[in-house]
């Protein structure tokens, strides 16, 4: 007769762990996919970019191109030290979403709050329940954030110290305009930003102008084979405009193909003109896709400065 009690025993807490696990699962505010942060921000037109930190660093790509330059800073020693925060080793995920002067972040990784709380009092900053905030690098700067959870935060530079409470999950109420990537690293540009091009580097600048007229584009990096590829996902106001960007890029790509072949010259992998020339398109009614090979040592020569 005592063996059935502890079978009971043992079949309440199997119900019992279930369903502390399911609660965990479903209950609202702790969903970190990507399709789930796009919408833990305020609803604007504004840049989206997604970075899956823990995928770059097995990858190793991350510590090729930060680690010889951040980790030897100074200031960041000095900030991994008072924080207890190394985003090489801490942080798992990242989005940013920005627009109008105004930067917020969602950062999934692992935390020491009460750390955060002092570097907080110690930077001209103060904390009320899990809502922080401090000066940032220049006098229109605030830096604030909040604890969403043991592991996520909100971060926010704004103009204020309210900036962080901004950010919180929501429910989407209208749907994007755009499909959220599957890709560790991606990209979503509205057509706002799109038309300022003061900021590419020059061997780009001409791909750029032919995507002005779109209404977003979404850009992806992702491993493949030995190497990368970069994708564009471009969304046109129309079919015909569509038609038209795609003969535009492929009428680039052979361009410069021409001009590189004429002077003889052969693309070295660590340089910009060896992804460019390789671009690939194809039109699906009002959207182009493109795709880029990026090998992996130019993606390496970026940390080492080459």
């Amino acid at each position: 007769m005592a063996r059935r009690p502890v079978v009971l025993g043992g079949a309440l807490a199997l119900l019992i762990v279930a369903a502390v696990a399911v609660w965990f699962l479903v209950r609202p505010g702790y969903n970190t996919s990507p399709e789930a942060l796009v919408h833990y921000f305020p609803q604007r037109e504004a840049t989206v970019l997604y970075l899956d930190v823990g995928a770059l660093r097995a990858s190793g790509i991350l510590e090729k191109l930060v680690g010889s330059t951040v980790g030897e800073d100074p200031a960041y020693r000095g900030f991994v030290q008072d924080s207890g925060f190394d985003y090489k080793r801490d942080l798992e995920r990242a989005m940013l979403n920005s627009a109008g002067g105004l930067h917020y972040f969602v950062l999934q990784g692992k935390f020491d709050w009460k750390k955060l709380r002092s570097y907080a009092a110690t930077h001209e900053g103060s904390c009320r329940g899990d809502d922080c905030h401090m000066k940032g690098s220049t006098p229109d700067r605030v830096i604030s954030w909040r604890k969403l959870n043991a592991n996520v935060m909100a971060l926010a530079s704004t103009r204020d110290e309210t900036g962080a409470q901004a950010i919180a999950p929501r429910k989407a109420d209208e749907p994007l305009g755009w499909d959220v990537p599957r890709s560790p690293l991606w990209l979503e540009v509205p057509s706002q930003v799109l038309q300022s091009l003061e900021q590419l580097p020059p061997g780009t600048r001409v791909f750029a102008r032919a995507l002005q007229p779109a209404k977003r584009a979404v850009f992806t990096v992702a491993p493949e084979a030995s190497q990368f590829a970069l994708g564009i996902d471009v969304v046109c106001r129309n079919a015909e405009d569509a038609a038209v960007l795609r003969t535009q890029l492929e009428g680039l790509t052979k361009m410069l193909t021409s001009l590189i072949q004429r002077e003889n010259k052969t693309p070295s992998a660590t340089d910009l003109s060896s992804i460019l020339t390789s671009g690939r398109f194809e039109r699906q009614d009002k959207r182009v896709l493109g795709r880029w090979s990026v090998p992996r040592v130019f993606v390496e020569s970026l940390g080492s400065g080459s």
